[in-house]
């Protein structure tokens, strides 16, 4: 394309922000694998009319370690044994979860990826029948997971329930609990196992009975695949409790033999919500620019007590930050107001949040989640729930993905004079391992705000990517001042 005048003049009277970048001081390496994770969602049934190309875009991305969710507010979908056995029945049925597993698997096409077959069916608790189970699939049902008091408190049920999951991807089939065998025909490889979801937030369990709990599911399964590793904890973005991770990240803690290969937590930015099954009594949409950034800073500071933590008690596991994102004040209305901005702005805060974290090592990070829909937290989508198309978050990851990988080196960045950033903008660059150059900018503000690229348009033009308002689109860069859109988020390739 030629160039947009209206990207590249200056926007006011305003002295642009100076971008200072020295491309001989490598001060980092990135090591962090960007992904996603799918949950299995109503509406990515095969019956559904976005199927196809939801399903596509999840293929396009190309990302190594996508995770695989079902997740509790779905137990139709998600659960196989909805049923407790009797001395004469089983319940199990896989016939509504493996389309989801199959369609997951073939759009992954040999790449890595997470299995979290996390939710653990209500009738091994002691309050099973505080529970109103409905078969209709598309029925949301919040109650599901409640309460953390096991019926068998040695959680061997529990580990042989995960132990028969995985054995029917894993090992082609499972014997029930009254002898009879169940063949799939699968032979599924899966890089992690993690154990359950965000059970600090649901099941409010405390950090010794997930952690029995963990060791009591990885000693079931380590003798399916010698190879498989397993993720714990996977913490919500509500308790960052520093207890769970001093207690399940300490070697003491566990049984012989089993080990943490990685550990997982959470994070969403939101607006304050009031009311989040509809919009009255919310916080202003103009607050949520600030809020969302504010509060990404001090995740970023969270990051780094918590990773002090791993590397005293348990150096050799991986950290995979597997929900990253945000929502809407609404966060769960059947019919959400959510400001067009919005999408933009979630955007260019995930890709914030993953160009500060780069520094710190961080093993993966996960964009919350690929598709929702409203009445189940719609602004962490990076598709379209009507049409399956992508959305700006969706962009930006792929933005990402297209332009940055593992074993790139970070050079010293900088926005504004020496010694006075300017706040409102991030810049990152990168040489990638063939060499290449790269600018990544982020616009954290609400306004047009232009950036002078004069100290490195020495190196030469180049190609600029750019996800903002006007959606995604390259131009021809040659330097000089450059306008970012609001919340934009932009590559340029010096070359």
């Amino acid at each position: 394309m030629g160039q947009d005048q209206s990207l590249l003049a200056p926007a006011s009277h305003v002295r642009a922000v100076p971008i200072s970048v020295d491309w001989g001081e490598v001060a980092g390496t990135n090591r962090t694998t960007l992904t996603t994770h799918l949950w299995a969602a109503p509406p990515l049934r095969r019956e559904s009319p976005i199927h196809d190309r939801a399903f596509s875009a999840l293929r396009d991305l190309k990302v190594d370690y996508a995770r695989f969710l079902p997740w509790f507010s779905h137990p139709v979908l998600s659960v196989p044994a909805l049923e407790a056995p009797t001395e004469g029945t089983t319940s199990w049925d896989f016939s509504k979860l493996d389309p989801f597993v199959e369609d997951f698997v073939a759009a992954a096409e040999g790449r890595p990826i997470v299995a979290n077959f996390a939710t653990i069916p209500h009738w091994m608790f002691t309050n099973a029948d505080q529970v109103h189970l409905s078969h209709d699939v598309d029925e949301i049902h919040w109650e599901y997971e409640q309460g953390a008091d096991f019926r068998d408190e040695s959680l061997a049920e529990v580990a042989d329930y995960f132990f028969r999951v995985a054995s029917w991807y894993i090992a082609g089939g499972f014997t029930d609990e009254i002898g009879q065998w169940h063949e799939s025909g699968h032979d599924y490889r899966f890089a992690y196992w993690e154990v359950l979801c965000e059970p600090d937030l649901n099941r409010r369990m405390s950090p010794e009975v997930y952690t029995r709990l963990y060791d009591a599911v990885v000693e079931r399964l380590q003798p399916l695949d010698p190879d498989m590793k397993f993720v714990g904890l996977s913490l919500s973005h509500v308790h960052h409790d520093p207890e769970y991770f001093w207690h399940f990240l300490d070697a003491a803690n566990h049984k012989p033999g089993v080990g943490v290969d990685a550990f997982s937590y959470h994070f969403y930015a939101s607006p304050e919500i009031v009311n989040p099954f509809g919009t009255e009594g919310n916080a202003d949409p103009l607050t949520w620019r600030s809020t969302f950034f504010a509060q990404a800073d001090a995740f970023v500071e969270n990051v780094a007590y918590i990773r002090s933590i791993a590397q005293r008690l348990a150096p050799d596991a991986k950290t995979f930050l597997n929900e990253i994102g945000t929502y809407p004040a609404d966060v769960m209305n059947p019919a959400p107001q959510i400001p067009d901005f919005y999408w933009t702005l979630s955007g260019s805060l995930h890709a914030y949040l993953w160009a500060r974290l780069l520094p710190l090592g961080i093993d993966l990070f996960g964009v919350a989640e690929f598709m929702d829909y409203p009445g189940m937290i719609p602004g962490t989508s990076l598709i379209d729930w009507e049409t399956g198309e992508p959305n700006a978050r969706y962009h930006v990851t792929q933005l990402l993905l297209s332009h940055f990988a593992r074993g790139d080196s970070l050079v010293a960045t900088s926005a504004g004079d020496p010694g006075f950033p300017d706040m409102r903008v991030h810049a990152q660059a990168i040489i990638g391992r063939d060499a290449e150059k790269s600018l990544l900018l982020i616009n954290k503000w609400d306004e047009f705000i232009d950036v002078d690229l004069s100290s490195i348009s020495a190196a030469g033009a180049g190609e600029q990517v750019h996800v903002g308002t006007s959606g995604i689109e390259p131009i021809e860069w040659s330097g000089g001042v450059l306008r970012l859109e609001p919340h934009a988020t932009v590559v340029l390739t010096i070359r």
